[in-house]
C-alpha cells in the first residue's frame, strides 16, 4: 500500500502551548518534548495527539496536534474531544467513593444488597462481593473475561449482570487479580439503585458541571453528534483507518466517556488538589484516598510492586508512587498518570488503537521530573510493536495458505449450517453462500464472521470488525454430524472461550 509519511508529514502541523512556569522545567521538556512528539507521532502514524503535563496545581506544558482525519484534515485544538476508554473506570470509582462518603451505600456493601437479581456461577459469591470487589477486580474473573458480552451488541446492563451467572471464574474469590470490566457495569447499576439517577447523570452533576468539564460526554452514543471531535482510527495495512466508534454505553461506567485535554487536565489538577476547585471541594478527599488506596495485588515475577485501588493502578518507581491507568477502545488509547507527592499528572490522548505511544511516552515524560533522565521508551515500544506485526503478518498469511490449499472438511459445508446455542450467550446462526460459511449473531446485530477450512474441521474465522482480527475455530464431528464448535477472540478482546452446540 502507497506510503503516507509524506501526506502525514503535511498535515500534522503542531503546536505547543507554554502555559507557565517554563524556567522550572526540566531541561528535556523545556527544549526538546515537542520534537520528540512530533517525531513520535510521526513515526506511530497518530492523527490526533494531545499531551497535558500538570504541575503543582498549574499546566505547564500542552502539547496539541494534528488532525481528526487524514480525509477531512481538520485542525484538532485543546477541546477537541477523545474517547478515554478505561480512564472512565476512576471517574466512577470516586464517584462511588463519594457517594459512600454521602451513605448512599457502604463500599463494603454485599453486591446482592442493591441488586437483588445478581448472581454469580458459585453461590458463595453471589453473597459474598461486594462493592470493592467489583471496583477492584478481585472477583475471580481473569483479565476480559466475558467482555464478549460487553461491546458492541443489544444486551442491557441487566442483561449483561444477569449473563454473567453462567460464567465461572477463573480464579478463587479475591484469589488473584483479572480485571473485571462487568464489575463496573455492576458498579453503575449500584448508583442508579441507590440515588434514583443514573451513572451518566451523577457523573455529568457531581463531576463534569462542578470542574468545569464543560466538554465532556459521558455515553459514547453522545460523541456522534459532537461538533469538535477526533475521529476513531486502526491500523490497517500499515495505514490508519477510520472506524466506528464503540458501541459501550451498557457498560458505560467502564469505559464511554469522550474527553478533550482541556477537560482531562481539570480532573488531574482536582484529583492532585485533594479534590478542591480553587477554595470549593468538589470531591471529597477520602473518596480520592480510598481509590487510590491499594486493594489487590497485580504484580508478577517481572513486576512484583503493581497494585491496584479503585479505578487506579498503583506502582512504585524507586521512592516514588504513581498512581495511573489506561485506556482503550475503539480506535483510541489513552493513559493518566499521577504522582501525588510531586504534584504531578501527565495526560495522553491518541485517536488510534494502535500505538504504545501512550504508554512509553508517559515514562519519558516522567524521568526528567523524577529521575532526571528521559528514557525515550516510545522509540523501543515501537521496536517491539514493528516486530509482533510482522509477526502477526507472517502467521496471517501462513493460515491464508492453508485455506489456498483447499483441503475439505470430514463432511460437506451443508452439513455446517443451522443454530448453535451457547448457554451464556445465546444463539448464532452459520449460513452457506457464494463465498462460503457466515456466522451472524442473536446479540451482535452487526457483526459477521466468514468461515473458511483448514484443516481436521478447524475454520478460519475472520471477523468483519478488524479489532475482533481472525481466529481459528475447531469444530468438533461425530459419526457424520457436527456437534459444535468452539468460538475464540482475539485476546485483546477476550481469552476465554465460548462453545457453541448444534441444535
Amino acid at each position: 500500500m502507497k506510503s503516507r509519511s509524506i501526506l502525514i508529514l503535511m498535515v500534522l502541523f503542531g503546536f505547543s502551548q507554554l502555559c507557565l512556569a517554563q524556567d522550572e522545567l526540566p531541561i528535556f521538556i523545556k527544549d526538546s518534548l515537542d520534537t520528540y512528539l512530533k517525531e513520535q507521532q510521526v513515526k506511530w502514524k497518530i492523527p490526533a495527539l494531545a499531551v497535558a503535563i500538570v504541575k503543582d496545581g498549574k499546566v505547564v506544558k500542552q502539547y496539541v496536534n494534528g488532525v481528526t482525519d487524514y480525509a477531512s484534515n481538520t485542525p484538532i485544538d485543546e477541546n477537541s474531544l477523545f474517547m478515554i476508554g478505561s480512564n472512565t473506570k476512576a471517574f466512577t470509582a470516586v464517584l462511588m467513593a463519594t457517594l459512600a462518603e454521602e451513605k448512599k451505600f457502604a463500599l463494603n456493601d454485599p453486591v446482592k444488597k442493591w441488586l437483588p437479581y445478581f448472581k454469580l456461577y458459585d453461590p458463595y459469591l453471589t453473597e459474598h462481593v461486594n462493592v470493592i470487589d467489583i471496583l477492584s477486580h478481585r472477583v475471580g474473573f481473569e483479565t476480559f473475561q466475558g467482555d464478549f458480552l460487553n461491546f458492541d451488541n443489544d444486551l442491557s446492563s441487566e442483561e449483561i449482570i444477569r449473563k454473567f451467572a453462567g460464567i465461572k471464574p477463573t480464579y478463587g474469590f479475591r484469589e488473584k487479580w483479572g480485571y473485571f470490566n462487568t464489575g463496573y457495569t455492576i458498579a453503575g447499576e449500584i448508583i442508579e439503585k441507590a440515588t434514583t439517577k443514573t451513572w451518566a447523570e451523577q457523573i455529568r452533576e457531581r463531576i463534569f458541571e462542578p470542574l468545569g468539564m464543560t466538554q465532556s460526554l459521558a455515553l459514547s452514543q453522545e460523541i456522534n453528534a459532537a461538533t469538535n471531535r477526533t475521529l476513531a482510527h486502526t491500523i490497517i495495512d500499515g495505514e490508519p483507518v477510520v472506524i466506528e466508534y464503540g458501541d459501550i454505553d451498557a457498560t458505560a461506567p467502564a469505559g464511554s466517556i469522550s474527553s478533550s485535554i482541556s477537560d482531562m487536565s481539570k480532573w488531574v489538577i482536582a484529583l492532585l488538589n485533594n479534590g478542591k476547585l480553587n477554595d470549593t471541594q468538589v470531591i471529597p478527599v477520602n473518596a480520592i484516598n480510598e481509590t487510590i488506596t491499594p486493594r489487590s495485588l497485580m504484580g508478577s515475577a517481572r513486576d512484583p510492586f503493581s497494585l491496584y485501588g479503585l479505578g487506579w493502578d498503583i506502582k512504585a518507581v524507586e521512592e516514588h508512587t504513581l498512581i495511573m491507568h489506561t485506556g482503550g477502545i475503539h480506535g483510541y488509547v489513552t493513559s493518566v498518570t499521577t504522582v501525588p507527592k510531586e504534584g504531578l499528572g501527565i495526560v495522553i490522548l491518541t485517536n488510534t488503537d494502535s500505538n504504545y505511544l501512550f504508554e512509553g511516552m508517559k515514562y519519558d515524560i516522567l524521568g526528567p521530573f523524577i529521575d532526571s533522565e528521559p528514557r525515550m521508551l516510545s522509540d523501543k515500544y515501537h521496536d517491539y510493536y514493528t516486530q509482533t506485526t510482522m509477526r502477526d503478518a507472517a502467521n496471517s498469511e501462513a493460515l491464508q495458505e492453508q485455506v489456498a490449499k483447499k483441503l475439505q472438511p470430514s463432511v460437506s459445508l451443508e452439513k455446517f449450517t443451522g443454530r448453535y446455542v451457547n448457554d451464556v450467550y445465546g444463539w448464532l446462526d452459520i449460513s452457506k453462500g457464494d463465498e462460503g460459511l457466515t456466522i451472524t449473531f442473536e446479540h451482535h446485530k452487526k457483526l459477521f464472521v466468514n468461515l473458511a477450512h483448514l484443516e481436521n474441521d478447524n475454520f478460519l474465522a475472520s471477523f468483519s470488525n478488524v479489532l475482533y482480527g481472525e481466529s481459528i475455530f475447531p469444530f468438533i464431528v461425530e459419526e457424520g454430524k457436527v456437534k459444535k464448535f468452539t468460538l475464540k477472540l482475539d485476546p485483546q478482546v477476550e481469552n476465554t472461550t465460548y462453545d457453541f452446540y448444534k441444535q
